[in-house]
């Protein structure tokens, strides 16, 4: 900071006023940009995003101020180059930003998944429209935030905010699919291919927030792993595209070997969904006594 290099080089006097220069100019930055940028910093923006840089690589500079300057300040003045006292509220500045955007982001994906009404009668063709909507615009907004945070946002912060964003995302969709208390035939391959169309569509997202030393760029087992590792919801999301599909005998068996569970079904939602999809009969019964009688 060009205020604390000419301190360095004059008398006392004027090193404690370049001193206080620098403090000023700092708060009257984080005093001014928010209100300034206040509509930016109000919506997914990546006008916000640089901010929230700004802050955040201020807040590291600032640590290192005094260290940097410190010695070569005139000796009765060294003890009075305090700038450590910034960097928390720069980094809280930052912070806030940050968490602000995901809030407008997760409202926005909640908004987007509240069109499907529940996913609902999907083999009616109105309802299954609906769906199908809600799924795209569920992708564009993902992509959106995809494209304005990658390209901003320090690698761990872009990783560590898209976590957030996607966990809710598929926890949601996957409770309200499981909520369904009645599956037609057809419903369940409407819903399978739901599944299918965000997993898809997403492929881009799910390669930039995974670490692959490898110039190919596709979806691997590896890949699912480190995946399903950061995002648990999204390893359910992915097991209930299996289970539409799957037979009741081969739902038990997945049950009982614990894989279920493992992937976050619990034994309740278990139950609910083989009623909703098959009908009543003997085997039924027999399954879903298994069920209750073997716990996650």
């Amino acid at each position: 900071m060009e205020p604390s290099k000419d301190a360095c080089l004059s008398s006392a006097r004027v090193a404690k006023e370049f001193c206080y220069a620098a403090r000023d100019a700092l708060l009257l930055y984080k005093a001014i940009v928010p209100v300034q940028l206040e509509k930016q910093l109000n919506s997914i923006s990546p006008v916000a995003a640089i901010i929230h840089n700004d802050f955040y690589h201020l807040s590291q500079e600032i640590l290192g101020l005094a260290f940097e300057y410190r010695a070569d300040f005139p000796s009765g003045q060294q003890k009075l180059v305090v700038f450590v006292d910034l960097a928390p509220i720069f980094s809280q500045m930052a912070d806030g930003i940050l968490r602000r955007q995901i809030q407008l982001a997760t409202a926005n994906l909640s908004e987007a998944i509240d069109g499907a009404d529940g996913f609902q009668n999907t083999h009616q063709s109105q309802h299954c429209e609906s769906a199908k909507f809600s799924i795209e615009q569920v992708v564009f907004i993902l992509e959106k935030i995809h494209i304005m945070w990658e390209s901003v946002l320090p690698r761990s912060i872009y990783r560590r905010s898209m976590f957030h964003v996607l966990g809710p995302v598929f926890s949601r969709i996957t409770k309200d699919m499981l909520l369904i208390d009645d599956m037609a035939a057809e419903e369940t391959l409407q819903l399978q291919g739901l599944i299918h169309l965000a997993l898809e569509n997403l492929s881009s997202l799910f390669l930039s927030l995974v670490e692959n030393d490898d110039d190919e760029k596709f979806l691997d087992h590896h890949t699912w792993v480190q995946l399903d590792e950061s995002i648990p919801s999204l390893k359910k999301f992915r097991k209930l595209a299996e289970l539409l599909d799957m037979s009741l005998k081969s739902i038990t068996a997945a049950w009982e070997s614990g894989e279920l569970a493992n992937c976050g079904f619990t034994s309740s939602e278990m139950r609910n969904f083989i009623k909703a999809i098959f009908a009543d009969s003997p085997l039924r019964k027999e399954c879903l006594g298994w069920i209750v009688a073997t716990p996650a």
